[in-house]
């Protein structure tokens, strides 16, 4: 088998930092499209559902409640839990890559008393990583589905 030179060997480590840098993008556009989208459904049909001088049934009510709490467990638990878990791996692959550039030593360009990039980065995609994307997106959703059903509950009420 051939050895690798280390121009080889840092060309492919910085393609697939491309790469990785290209699916984080992807996945926070994705995510957070989901999120600002879902909250407006949420509280649309919260204020359609106020406006609308609608009066729904007990049962009515209930068949609404059941189908938005299986929609949202199914959003937030199983696709963008996937989408966490995707990104979480991405941000750990992506900071090992970081690692083998040097991107995290003090003084490997230059003379600085810094790394490139903070040291508060090397955590990404850990418990101790502070990047709080997915749960600020999760929250847009609780939001919404909090408005949804207290409208859906109240509905008549009022």
């Amino acid at each position: 088998m051939q050895e690798l030179n280390k121009d080889n060997k840092i060309n492919i480590l910085l393609s697939a930092l491309e790469e990785r840098y290209n699916s984080l993008s992807t996945i926070r556009e994705r995510t957070h499209n989901i999120g600002i989208w879902s909250l407006g459904i949420l509280l649309g049909a919260s204020g359609w559902l106020i406006e609308s001088g609608i009066t729904l049934s007990i049962l009515e009510k209930k068949l609404y409640l059941v189908g938005i709490i299986i929609a949202f467990i199914i959003l937030r638990f199983h696709y963008l839990k996937d989408l966490q878990v995707g990104f979480r791996s991405q941000q750990r692959i992506t900071v090992k890559i970081e690692k083998a550039l040097h991107l995290f030593d003090q003084g490997f360009f230059d003379d600085s008393e810094e790394s490139i990039y903070p040291k508060s980065w090397e955590k990404s995609g850990t418990k101790d990583g502070k990047g709080k994307f997915f749960e600020t997106n999760f929250a847009l959703l609780y939001i919404g589905m909090i408005f949804l059903i207290i409208s859906i509950i109240t509905n008549g009420c009022l």
